[in-house]
C-alpha cells in the first residue's frame, strides 16, 4: 500500500508560523508589483514545502478478522429454571454462527450470587478485545442486571444485542420488598414498616408474617400489588432485627424473595431517672454526677432536708424549701421514669404509705428501683418495714450498720454477671468501711462484703427490676481511697441494667452473618451449661451447634460458608423459656433475588444507546438468529429476527518502508529561485511585457518615443 507522509525539521506549529508570516509579505507587495508577489507566494509554499519534507510511505499489511464478544450472566439468578444450561446452549450456537461467517470470538462472564454488574462484567470484557476489531456485544441474561446506566455510558463502536433467557408467561414469582423500612426507632413509639407484594399468580390476599429477633409479632392478610403499611409497637431497645415474610407459591421460581430483613437500631429518646436522697451524705454527689455526665439520661434530684412535720417559714427575702412534690411524683407521673433511686431514704412522713405501694405497683408493671441503703436501713421507719414496699425487696436488714474495712468481692454469679464481670482490676480494688448486714431473700447476690454478707443484690420482679446496695461507701471509690475503684463503670452498668439495656440482659443470644457467609454466634448465660442452638435457614435442613465457653459467662461458635441471607436462631433455656435471634446479611436480602422473573426492561436502556436488538430466548434453538452487516453510521443495527454487525476492517502493518518525495535540496533550491526571481521583478532589474505588438507600438507612440525599426 502506497501513502504520504511528512518529516519535518521543525515542529508544525512553527512551520505554520514562518509560511504565514511569508504569505503577509508577499501579499503585502501585490500593489507595488503583482507579478512578484506572485512569485514570493510560490517561494514561501516551496519554503514550507522543504520544513515539512514530504515522502512517500510503502506498507504491506494484513487484514484483521472482526471480533464479536459474547457475555454470559453467570449470577445466581441464572440458576434458576435451567436458565444457565439454556444460556450456554445458545452460547454454543450463537459462536458456531459468528465463526462460520469469519467472526473471531471472544467470551466472558460477569455477575456472582450477590448481584450481576453489567458494567463491570462489559468492562472486564472489553479489555479482552481490540476496539479497533470490534464489530458486535451479546449479552446473554435473564434481564436481571444491575449498573445499567454505567453500563450504557461505556461508548462501544458496535452494536450491543440483550438476548433474554427465560418465558416470563410461564415463571412463578412471589416478590415481597421494601417500600420504607426505618433504620432508627424511639422506645414507646410505634416503628412504621412499608411493604409490596408482588404476586405473578395476582393473589388478591396473601398472610404476612413479622418477627422481631426470630419470634412472631404478628400475621395478618395483606393485599398484594399495593403499599402495606404496619405499625409496630417497640418497648425495648437494641439492635433488632425486623423480618417479615411471605409463604411460596406452587412451582416457583424461588422462595429468597418471599421475604425481607432489616436491622433497625432502637433507642432511647431520654432515660429518665428520678433519683431521692433522705438526707445530704458524703456519696450523694457521687451519684449525681455519674448520672449527669451520661448523655442518655435526663436525671430528677429531690434531697429531703426535713421532715413533712416540721414547719419552716421565711419572708419573701428569704432564702426558703420548697414542698417535696410526693403525690405529683408517685401518682401522677411515676410511669414517665425510667429508674427511680431511693439513695439513703428513710420514711420522715414525706412519702405515704400509698404513694410506696405506687412504687411496688409500678415495679411490677416493668419499672425499675434501685435502693442505695446506708445505716437508716437498719432503723426504725426504714423502707424496709414499710409493708407496702418492703415484700418487693430482695433483701431485709438483720442488724445495725457493720463498720469494719473490707474489699468487696464478686460472688459466682458475679463473675458471670454481664453488670459486674466486666469490671476490671479486682485485685487492686480500694477498701469500704461500712456495709448494712442483710440477708438475701430472692435474687442474685453479685457483689458480697465477705463470706455470706451480700453487698449488691439483684432481682427480676414481674416484668420491672430492682437492686439493692448494701452499703453507702461506694464514694471512696470515686475519692481514690486506698486505690479507688471503676464507680462510673460500675453505676452506669447498673442504672442501664435496671433499665433492661440489651447487652447487659443475663440470658441473651446473638448472631452476625458476614459478607463472607460466616455465621457468628453468641451466647450470655449465668449458668455453667448452655444448651446447643438450633439454626434454621431457607432452603436448608434444620441445624443445631454446640458453643464453647469465652469465659465471665460468655459462649459463641462460628459456622462458615452459610449460603443464606436470613438465619433464624433459638435456644432454650433451663426453665423452658425461649431465646429468638436472627441474623441477616448486608442489612437485608441479596439485591440479584429481589425479583427473578426474566425481564427485558433493565437491557432495554443499554441496547438502544448503541443501537442493537433484544432477542427472547425460552427454549433450546432459538438463538438461531440471522445476522447482517450494517453500517456504523447506521440508527438502528437490528430487526425482527436479525442482529447487526458493523465491519472493522482492521489492519495489521507488518513493514513499511519511508522515502523522501523529493530531495531536499530540490525543495531548498527552487525556494532560492522562486525568491531571486522575485527580487529582480520587485527592483525592476527584469521587466516581463505581457501584451500585442500593436499595444506595444501604441505605447511608445505615447511615449513620444520613436520605433526604431521604423
Amino acid at each position: 500500500m502506497m501513502g504520504y507522509g511528512f518529516d519535518p525539521l521543525l515542529p508544525y506549529s512553527v512551520i505554520a508560523v514562518l509560511v504565514g508570516l511569508g504569505l503577509i509579505t508577499a501579499f503585502l507587495r501585490v500593489r507595488m508589483a503583482p507579478l512578484g508577489a506572485f512569485v514570493r507566494v510560490l517561494a514561501t509554499l516551496v519554503a514550507g514545502l522543504f520544513l515539512l519534507g514530504p515522502e512517500s510511505i510503502q506498507q504491506t499489511y494484513n487484514s484483521l478478522r472482526d471480533q464479536a464478544l459474547i457475555l454470559l450472566d453467570d449470577s445466581g439468578s441464572m440458576k434458576l429454571a435451567g436458565r444457565d444450561t439454556l444460556r450456554d446452549e445458545a452460547a454454543e450456537r450463537l459462536k458456531a454462527q459468528l465463526e462460520e461467517q469469519g467472526t473471531e470470538v471472544v467470551t466472558a462472564r460477569f455477575g456472582d450470587e450477590v448481584t450481576s454488574d453489567l458494567a463491570q462484567g462489559l468492562a472486564e470484557g472489553l479489555a479482552g478485545t481490540e476496539r479497533s476489531q470490534l464489530s458486535g456485544v451479546f449479552v446473554l441474561t435473564d434481564g436481571r442486571i444491575s449498573s445499567v446506566e454505567e453500563a450504557a455510558s461505556t461508548p462501544l463502536p458496535a452494536p450491543l444485542h440483550a438476548m433474554i433467557v427465560g418465558d416470563p408467561s410461564r415463571e412463578k414469582d412471589r416478590h415481597l420488598s421494601w417500600v420504607s423500612a426505618p433504620r432508627f426507632g424511639l422506645v414507646g413509639e410505634p416503628m412504621r414498616l412499608q411493604l409490596r407484594i408482588d404476586d405473578t399468580e395476582n393473589t388478591a390476599l396473601l398472610p404476612l408474617t413479622l418477627r422481631i429477633d426470630g419470634e412472631i409479632l404478628l400475621t395478618q392478610n395483606v393485599p398484594t400489588g399495593e403499599v402495606v403499611t404496619i405499625d409496630v409497637p417497640i418497648d425495648r431497645p437494641g439492635e433488632r432485627v425486623v423480618d417479615v415474610s411471605i409463604p411460596a407459591a406452587p412451582d416457583e421460581l424461588s422462595t429468597r424473595n418471599n421475604g425481607v430483613t432489616a436491622e433497625v437500631n432502637i433507642i432511647r429518646d431520654r432515660l429518665r431517672v428520678l433519683l431521692i436522697s433522705g438526707e445530704p451524705h458524703a456519696g450523694e454527689r457521687v451519684w449525681r454526677n455519674v448520672l449527669k455526665s451520661d448523655p442518655a439520661v435526663d436525671l430528677v434530684h429531690f434531697t429531703i432536708l426535713k421532715p413533712a412535720d416540721k414547719y419552716a417559714a421565711a419572708s419573701d427575702d428569704e432564702l426558703n424549701l420548697i414542698p417535696f412534690p410526693s403525690r405529683e411524683l408517685f401518682l401522677e407521673k411515676l410511669k414517665h421514669f425510667n429508674v427511680v433511686i431511693f439513695d439513703r431514704y428513710t420514711y420522715r412522713g414525706v412519702i405515704t404509705s400509698f404513694e410506696l405501694a405506687e412504687v411496688a405497683r409500678y415495679v411490677e408493671q416493668g419499672g425499675a428501683v434501685l435502693i442505695a441503703a446506708g445505716p437508716e436501713l437498719a432503723m426504725e421507719g426504714s423502707l424496709a418495714a414499710q409493708p407496702n414496699l418492703s415484700y418487693i425487696l430482695p433483701a431485709t436488714p438483720t442488724g445495725a450498720a457493720v463498720e469494719t474495712p473490707y474489699v468487696p468481692t464478686l460472688t459466682d454469679v458475679g463473675l458471670r454477671h454481664p453488670i459486674t464481670a466486666p469490671l476490671e482490676g479486682r485485685d487492686e480494688w480500694g477498701r469500704w468501711l461500712r456495709r448494712i448486714p442483710a440477708e438475701a431473700r430472692r435474687g442474685q447476690v453479685l457483689m458480697e462484703a465477705g463470706e455470706d454478707a451480700p453487698l449488691l443484690v439483684t432481682q427480676r420482679l414481674g416484668d420491672g427490676r430492682i437492686a439493692m446496695m448494701l452499703s453507702d461507701h461506694l464514694w471512696l471509690w470515686a475519692r481514690g481511697f486506698d486505690g479507688g475503684g471503676p464507680h462510673r463503670e460500675f453505676l452506669r452498668r447498673l442504672v442501664h441494667w435496671l433499665m433492661a439495656e440489651p447487652e447487659l440482659e443475663e440470658e441473651s443470644l446473638s448472631a452476625a452473618l458476614a459478607e463472607d457467609g460466616t455465621l457468628t454466634i453468641t451466647r450470655r448465660s449465668l449458668s455453667e451449661d448452655v444448651g446447643p442452638v438450633t439454626i434454621r435457614r431457607e432452603g436448608a435442613p434444620t441445624e443445631q451447634i454446640a458453643l464453647e465457653e469465652q469465659g465471665s459467662g460468655s459462649y459463641s461458635a462460628s459456622m462458615p460458608e452459610v449460603d443464606a441471607d436470613l438465619v433464624r436462631l433459638e435456644t432454650t433455656l433451663a426453665d423452658g423459656r425461649v431465646l429468638n435471634a436472627a441474623a441477616v446479611r448486608a442489612r437485608g436480602q441479596s439485591p440479584e433475588f429481589a425479583a427473578v422473573t426474566s425481564s427485558s426492561e433493565a437491557a432495554a436502556q443499554v441496547v438502544a444507546t448503541s443501537g442493537g436488538g433484544i432477542f427472547a430466548i425460552t427454549r433450546p434453538g432459538d438463538a438461531n438468529i440471522g445476522l447482517r452487516t450494517v453500517r456504523a453510521d447506521r440508527g438502528t443495527k437490528a430487526g425482527r429476527g436479525w442482529a447487526g454487525l458493523t465491519p472493522r476492517r482492521a489492519r495489521a502493518v507488518l513493514s513499511e518502508a519511508r522515502d523522501a518525495a523529493l530531495p531536499r535540496w530540490v525543495f531548498a533550491l527552487a525556494a532560492g529561485g522562486f525568491t531571486f526571481f522575485a527580487w529582480l521583478l520587485e527592483s525592476g532589474r527584469l521587466t516581463l511585457r505581457i501584451g500585442s505588438s500593436q499595444g506595444r507600438e501604441d505605447g511608445y507612440r505615447a511615449s513620444g518615443v520613436t520605433n526604431p525599426a521604423s
